[in-house]
């Protein structure tokens, strides 16, 4: 019995000072623009995220956003693949994180003649929506995102304020509106809606994943297996 005793007091310490590690797990996202020049088709954006419940970290977002001005309907539009979560940070006021992925493996979007980050939806607003690399056409580099934003319970349905922060660019050269991206913003949270008066108006997020064990789960199953072997052991000795 000295032997169990032992393994017992070693689980213990182990539990007692081993970090538990916080369950993560894998999203899907679907967000959508009202895109009221372009109807019956919206801009949507079709994704996946992983999501860390304790550092409220998002990680590989990646997806696709529909171009609404192509096709002829919405089950022909054109998809640009964004497969570069490029920003993230968390908002304590709104409670949760935004985080951003793009077409291209850098942020550059809208112009920066006129100051700005040349991302981001208010440097987008501030600028009229004027592509990265304004004027020369051949300068442009396309770029286009998405920007999502998660709870902190990612399943609880966002609120009027949060939906209002969510953004998106498409900044395609050759496109119908010359100098301009097509953006997707609310005037209640970036005092303009989109280039084409298109706006935020839903988000869903489901969960697709289980979350992964903490490390306290794979210590007490270790423990039940030693425990279980030491206690077959003693019965055959005993026999």
């Amino acid at each position: 019995m000295n032997v169990l005793k032992k393994t017992l007091a070693i689980a213990a310490m182990t539990l007692a000072t081993s970090p538990a590690f916080a369950a993560v797990s894998t999203y899907n996202v679907t967000t959508t623009w009202f895109e009221p020049d372009t109807q019956p088709k919206n801009s949507i954006f079709e994704g996946s995220f992983s999501y860390d419940s304790a550092t409220k970290v998002i990680t590989g977002l990646a997806g696709k956003l529909s171009e609404s001005m192509t096709g002829t309907d919405a089950s022909n539009m054109t998809w640009l693949n964004l497969n570069y979560q490029l920003v993230s940070w968390y908002d304590a006021a709104l409670g949760g994180t935004f985080a951003a992925t793009f077409k291209n493996s850098n942020t550059n979007t809208f112009s920066t003649l006129a100051g700005g980050d040349g991302w981001s939806p208010q440097a987008g607003v501030d600028i009229g929506g004027v592509y990265y690399g304004y004027p020369r056409p051949a300068n442009n580099p396309g770029n286009a995102y998405a920007l999502i934003f998660v709870p902190d319970n990612p399943l609880t349905a966002l609120t009027q304020t949060q939906i209002n922060k969510l953004a998106y660019a498409d900044c395609a050269p050759g496109g119908m509106m010359g100098a301009v991206c097509m953006t997707g913003t609310s005037a209640a949270g970036y005092g303009s809606v989109g280039t084409m008066s298109g706006y935020p108006v839903s988000q869903v997020i489901s969960m697709v994943a289980v979350p992964v064990p903490e490390a306290s789960t794979y210590t007490l199953l270790s423990l039940g297996l030693v425990m279980t072997g030491m206690i077959a052991r003693r019965r055959r000795e005993q026999a």
